[in-house]
C-alpha cells in the first residue's frame, strides 16, 4: 500500500510540474504574439465602461424649447436696444444737433420780425431749400440759402430799392435771407396768410398756384395737401409745414422771435 501511494504522489507531482511548465510557456508565447496585452487592454476597457456613469439622453422637445427660449430672449434684447436707440435719436438735443439745426438764427429772426413772417417757417424753408448752405445752386439756377432765382432776385431788389445789387449778392447769407423774407411777406399778403398757398407759390410759382386755385375751385381757406396736383410741390409743402412745426416745438422757448409762433 505504501509503495502504491508513493507512486501516485510522484505521478501527481510530475503532472503538476508539467502544467506549470505549460502555463509558463503559454504566457511567454502570448507575450511574444501580443495576445496577452490585448486581453488585458480589453479587461481594462470593460472595467472603465462599468465604472462610467450612464448619460441621460435629452428629450427632443426640451432641447427645442430651450432654443426657442434663447431666441425669444435675444429678440427681446434686440427690440429693447432698438427702442433705446430710437428714444435717443428722437430726443430734443439730438434732433436740434443733427436734424433741425438753426445756423444764421439772428439774421433769420431779425428779417422775419421786420417783415412780419413766422421765423420758424423761414427756418423750415431754408432747411428744405438748401440745408443752410450759402453757396447752394439748384439745377434750375436758384441761388443761395433760400434758393432765389436770378430774375426773381432782380425784381425783389428793385422793389426793395437795393443799391449795388448783383446776382452774386444772393450768395451772401444775410442778403439772401433778407430778400427771401421780403418775398415771403409778399406771398403772405397775396395769398391772405394761407401757408399752404404761400409754400405752393414759393415752390411752383405764383402763376401756377393761381391757376390751380382757379382750375380746382380752391379759395383762400385751402388746406388739403393731398389735393395739390404737382407731386414735387405736394411733397415740398408737406415737408416745409412739418419742419415748421418741429422748429416751433424745439425752439419756441429758446428764440426771442417777436412774432406769434402759433398758426
Amino acid at each position: 500500500m505504501r509503495s502504491t501511494r508513493r507512486v501516485s504522489d510522484s505521478r501527481c507531482r510530475v503532472r503538476t510540474r508539467r502544467m506549470d511548465r505549460d502555463r509558463i510557456l503559454t504566457e511567454k508565447q502570448e507575450k511574444k504574439t501580443g495576445r496577452g496585452t490585448d486581453r488585458d487592454l480589453k479587461k481594462r476597457q470593460h472595467a472603465r465602461r462599468a465604472r462610467r456613469p450612464v448619460k441621460k439622453k435629452m428629450k427632443t422637445g426640451s432641447a427645442l424649447s430651450g432654443i426657442s427660449r434663447n431666441r425669444i430672449f435675444a429678440l427681446i434684447l434686440f427690440v429693447a436696444f432698438c427702442l433705446a436707440v430710437w428714444r435717443i435719436w428722437r430726443s430734443d438735443a439730438v434732433q436740434m444737433r443733427f436734424v433741425y439745426m438753426w445756423p444764421y438764427q439772428n439774421e433769420i429772426v431779425t428779417y422775419a420780425r421786420r417783415n412780419d413772417i413766422d421765423p420758424f417757417l423761414v427756418a423750415a424753408v431754408i432747411k428744405n431749400e438748401s440745408e443752410f448752405k450759402p453757396g447752394a445752386v439748384s439745377p434750375a439756377g436758384a441761388i443761395g440759402m433760400m434758393q432765389i432765382m436770378p430774375e426773381t432776385g432782380e425784381w425783389i431788389a428793385r422793389q426793395m430799392g437795393m443799391n449795388n445789387y448783383s446776382t452774386d449778392s444772393l450768395y451772401h447769407p444775410g442778403t439772401n435771407i433778407r430778400m427771401g423774407c421780403w418775398y415771403l411777406s409778399e406771398l403772405k399778403y397775396e395769398f391772405r396768410d394761407n401757408m399752404y398757398l404761400m409754400m405752393m407759390a414759393y415752390n411752383a410759382g405764383r402763376g401756377n398756384t393761381h391757376g390751380w386755385m382757379h382750375a380746382n375751385g380752391w379759395d383762400y381757406n385751402f388746406g388739403d395737401v393731398a389735393a395739390i396736383p404737382y407731386p414735387e410741390s405736394r411733397n415740398y409743402v408737406s415737408s416745409v409745414l412739418h419742419d415748421r412745426d418741429e422748429y416751433y416745438r424745439l425752439y419756441k422757448g429758446k428764440v426771442a422771435t417777436g412774432t406769434q409762433g402759433e398758426k
